[in-house]
């Protein structure tokens, strides 16, 4: 498999970052990556980043908290927003960590199923394989999981979700994965989590052969 360009990813991690002094430069390069990637959302884009430029940084803060944080929308950790505390998020944790080691990656203070390390790891990882299924099998189905939580709701970062799924379902068709498809039905918005079956969880392919998941 031919590694793909995936530069955009990092570029997406970095505006679901905690705002702060370097956020207006993160909306800059996040509306010109939609300009060269999704040219038909740019008009939407520049306007949503406009207004959101607005606030102050501690303004900025507020609104994230509010989303990700206190009292939230939704979450930022990928294998919570899979699995719960169910033990395979413990074990995605411990492989993902092992991946962003491999690629010189460091989580900061958070896990390594955060949203912005899981999209930086898409990002640098060298290996096409395995960024197919951290694609397909992880990203793709939490944020999209992620967006039930929003139904009803005007937020700055559902349109940014948006933008990422669109990419993610553009750039990740899960060839040879479709058996790894979460199923239709954890996507109503009813579920606390999306938890799929232990086959579609912990994929016995690349994945398993590398003991990455």
């Amino acid at each position: 498999m031919i590694m793909k360009k995936l530069n955009h990813y990092k570029i997406l991690a970095d505006v679901f970052r905690y705002p702060d002094g370097h956020f207006s430069e993160y909306s800059k390069k996040f509306l010109q990556m939609v300009v060269e990637e999704l040219p038909g959302k740019a008009g939407k884009m520049q306007e949503l980043l406009e207004n959101h430029n607005k606030l102050t940084v501690h303004q900025q803060q507020e609104y994230f908290m509010k989303t990700f944080d206190v009292q939230a929308v939704c979450y930022l950790d990928l294998g919570y927003v899979l699995f719960g505390e169910d033990y395979k998020r413990a074990q995605l944790l411990v492989n993902l960590q092992n991946e962003h080691k491999i690629a010189g990656i460091d989580c900061g203070s958070e896990l390594g199923d955060h949203l912005p390390n899981v999209l930086t790891l898409l990002s640098k990882t060298t290996n096409p394989d395995f960024a197919e299924e951290l694609g397909f099998i992880i990203t793709t189905p939490a944020v999209r999981f992620m967006l039930t939580k929003f139904k009803n709701i005007n937020n700055y970062y559902k349109e940014i979700l948006e933008v990422l799924l669109e990419l993610l379902q553009r750039d990740f068709k899960g060839d040879g994965l479709t058996e790894y498809a979460v199923p239709e039905q954890a996507f109503t918005g009813d579920n606390e989590f999306v938890m799929p079956s232990p086959k579609s969880a912990i994929c016995d392919t690349h994945c398993n052969k590398r003991k990455s998941f």
